[in-house]
């Protein structure tokens, strides 16, 4: 069993709260030599609230073939682009989010946590 680096980051500026806009999670995987993880699919990956579980779901995943990125449209394999929503009504006002992501991809695993907020 090898271990992954998982590396996340939220974007939610533009997202407001109480609303069921889907905000975007960026996770780059790699290999504990560097090299980008590429190829993983959305089964591959478990995310989720560290306090509820079920709070967010994933809408759209993105970056099975890598993102392009850059002047000339660079392939970025090993970032993988995941859009979340929340899983029963609105982004809470105010509130915390903690986003655990999980990457198994056969005996390799790793995880990461990102946060989440709505505030001043």
């Amino acid at each position: 069993m090898a271990r992954l680096i998982v590396e996340a980051i939220i974007s939610n500026t533009s997202v407001t709260p109480n609303t069921a806009e889907p905000v975007f999670l960026t996770v780059s995987v790699t290999k504990t030599n560097g090299t980008p993880v590429k190829g993983l699919v959305q089964s591959d990956f478990v995310i989720g609230d560290t306090f509820a579980s079920q709070r967010v779901n994933v809408s759209l995943f993105l970056g099975t073939n890598g993102l392009q990125i850059g002047p000339g449209a660079i392939n970025a394999d090993g970032l993988y682009m995941i859009e979340l929503v929340p899983s029963v009504g609105q982004w809470r006002p105010l509130g915390d989010y903690h986003v655990a992501v999980i990457v198994k991809h056969g005996n390799d695993h790793g995880q990461t946590i990102a946060p989440l907020s709505f505030g001043p």
